[in-house]
């Protein structure tokens, strides 16, 4: 199997490189928030609210858990604690 196994039948390509957060991170910033990467080793993340200074530190295995349980938003976020 070559690169073509990796194309869907539509004819979009599929990244062979996607990044396994890039979902939860479109959806954050969808809902205004401001979503950085704290630690690329660690796979976590700054997400800022609209205050000045709230801000919150959550790793990549959180985030999923919120968007799997429907809870990806601000006050999911602040729930980690």
């Amino acid at each position: 199997m070559g690169l073509e196994a990796a194309t869907p039948a539509r004819g979009e390509p599929v990244s062979l490189n996607k990044n396994k957060f890039d979902s939860v991170v479109a959806e954050l910033r969808e809902q205004g928030l401001q979503v950085t990467v704290c630690s690329a080793v660690n796979e976590t993340w700054y997400i800022k609210d609209d205050g000045l200074i709230t801000c919150y530190i959550a790793s990549g295995a959180e985030l999923l858990e919120l968007k799997s349980a429907n809870r990806l938003n601000i006050r999911g976020i602040k729930s980690l604690g």
